[in-house]
C-alpha cells in the first residue's frame, strides 16, 4: 500500500460515493487505474464493505451503554452467539482484565437497555457478573479514522 491508495482510502471513509473521476483528479489518475487500486484494496481486503452510516437518534435510539460481562469462559461462544443475533448490539469485542467481553449497545430508552441487558445477558446462567456504563453523548465515532 503507497499513499496514493492511503489517499483513496481515506476519500472512501469519508465519502464511499465519491466518483472515481474525483478521486482520480484528487490523485493524479485515470478513472481506469483508480478503478483498478480499489479493486486491489478490496481483493487484498483492505475494504470490506460499503455501508450507509446512520444516525442512531433520528432512527430512534436515543441511549447507548457500553455493557461490560464477566462469563464463565467455558460458556462464552454461546453468550456470543446470542449477542451477535440481535440488532441492539453495536459492537462485541472480549477484552482484558476483570470482564471477558464488552459490548456496545444502542436503545430507544433506558427501560430497553433494561429489558436487553436482563432478557438477553443476565438470563443466562454462566453470566457471573454484568457492569453498564451510559454514554452521556457520542462525541466521535469512526470505525478507523484514517
Amino acid at each position: 500500500m503507497d499513499s496514493i491508495d492511503l489517499k483513496l482510502l481515506k476519500m472512501l471513509n469519508g465519502d464511499a460515493h465519491v466518483s472515481l473521476n474525483r478521486m482520480g483528479r484528487e490523485v493524479g489518475l485515470s478513472t481506469s487505474g483508480v478503478r483498478r487500486r480499489i479493486k486491489q484494496l478490496e481483493q487484498k481486503g483492505l475494504i470490506v464493505k460499503y455501508s450507509a452510516q446512520i444516525d442512531p437518534k433520528k432512527y430512534g435510539y436515543t441511549v447507548a451503554a457500553f455493557v461490560s460481562v464477566d462469563v464463565d469462559p467455558r460458556s462464552m461462544h454461546e453468550l456470543i452467539r446470542a449477542l451477535i443475533r440481535h440488532h441492539e448490539v453495536c459492537e462485541l469485542h472480549r477484552t482484558t482484565g476483570p470482564y471477558a467481553l464488552m459490548i456496545k449497545v444502542r436503545a430507544k430508552n433506558v427501560d430497553d437497555l433494561n429489558r436487553f441487558i436482563e432478557e438477553h445477558i443476565q438470563s443466562f446462567d454462566f453470566v457471573r457478573s454484568v457492569h453498564t456504563v451510559l454514554a452521556m453523548d457520542t462525541l466521535k465515532e469512526t470505525i478507523l479514522n484514517l
